[in-house]
């Protein structure tokens, strides 16, 4: 029996002591992290976004076996957020980034069916020619999802509903409920709605990243705050095995789901764990610069610098070989351009020969 056959559904129920513990490790790593966030002036608050947008929209779709463009979706977000160099931006990518950042912006407002529909429609801007998917409304027919080859197929999950009239009623009591008080935390509701809406699954398509962004518009809520400071899509690509594992059977089971809930708040926690990592590596890279704003750079060696501090890209170092790659220099400029760097302390090597690397030099 799937969970919405059970005959008090919606009517979900889980160990309020169990998720109260889980809840409170999620406010213990979210709070410091929003406490330094605030501390940042508006241009590094929207770099923070950024990064955890980026993050957002490319592991969102990674789930669903879509790939974005990374450096598109960076210039998406540069060009709405008004931060940065704009680059080529792909209908895809803008359109996935305006709907999120217009659901998270509207958080505080009454999410309603136009808002559902509108979102869909710009989702899906090139619809497949040969598919019959429906966009811009709800689905008409029945819903499953199944694996495994013609004549072995395993059904993970069955939808309700067979029509749209069904889903439509629904829906009505999903939105209902999402607008109602009816949970004292905003995260124990965000981890609800998730839940509830991909089990609903009215739409043909798109139905997980939808469920994601209704509880990063409840997460944004619960913060009292339109940005967002961490990626919980993120967190759930690194475990999607887990995710699917616990989803499906919570979906099979009572109404009792409160496994779903504290794993939900176990990534929240992760996520925000994961934001503090790069809120410290901003605040880093605003310490190197000012300790280092007298001492002259080329600009390869500014590029070299900002990737060294603000990414995980080398971590174990960079060889000289990466460096003339990234760029675009000989090996005499690129030899030259590091053993500079070093002299000025910026840098440390380690290893001899073709093994040197260098590091930024702690401080």
């Amino acid at each position: 029996m799937w969970i919405w056959q059970q005959g008090n559904w919606p009517n979900f129920e889980y160990d309020a002591e169990i998720v109260m513990s889980a809840l409170s490790e999620v406010i213990s790593h979210v709070s410091p992290l929003m406490l330094l966030a605030n501390e940042l002036d508006q241009d590094k608050k929207l770099a923070l976004e950024s990064k955890s947008l980026l993050d957002e929209a490319l592991s969102s779709a990674k789930i669903e076996g879509e790939i974005l463009d990374r450096d598109s979706v960076r210039s998406s977000i540069a060009n709405r957020l008004g931060i940065g160099k704009v680059g080529q931006i792909s209908r895809n990518s803008e359109a996935f980034i305006d709907v999120l950042l217009e659901s998270i912006r509207s958080s505080s407002n009454t999410l309603t069916e136009n808002d559902l529909f509108k979102w869909h429609g710009m989702m899906f801007l090139d619809k497949p020619i040969l598919d019959d998917l429906i966009i811009g409304n709800y689905r008409n027919t029945q819903m499953r999802v199944i694996s495994g080859r013609f004549g072995k197929e395993q059904i993970h999950f069955e939808a309700p509903c067979l029509d749209r009239q069904c889903i439509n009623d629904e829906m009505n009591v999903f939105l209902n409920w999402l607008q109602s008080d009816n949970i004292n935390s905003g995260y124990i509701k965000a981890a609800i709605a998730k839940f509830y809406f991909v089990t609903i699954h009215p739409f043909d398509d798109g139905n997980g990243r939808f469920s994601r962004m209704i509880a990063e518009r409840c997460l944004a809520d619960a913060e009292n705050t339109d940005i967002r400071l961490y990626s919980l899509s993120t967190e759930i690509e690194k475990n999607k095995k887990q995710y699917y594992e616990v989803l499906e059977k919570c979906q099979k089971g009572e109404l009792d789901i409160t496994q779903w809930i504290v794993w939900f708040l176990e990534q929240v926690s992760l996520a925000a764990q994961s934001s503090m990592h790069k809120l410290n590596k901003i605040r880093s890279t605003t310490l190197f610069w000012d300790r280092y704003r007298h001492i002259s750079m080329n600009d390869r060696q500014i590029k070299l610098v900002g990737r060294l501090l603000e990414t995980e890209d080398f971590n174990d170092g960079i060889s000289r070989k990466k460096y003339k790659n990234l760029v675009s220099a000989t090996d005499i400029t690129a030899a030259r351009d590091l053993i500079d760097l070093a002299s000025k302390g910026i840098l440390k090597s380690t290893g001899g020969g073709r093994s040197t690397k260098y590091h930024i030099v702690e401080f």
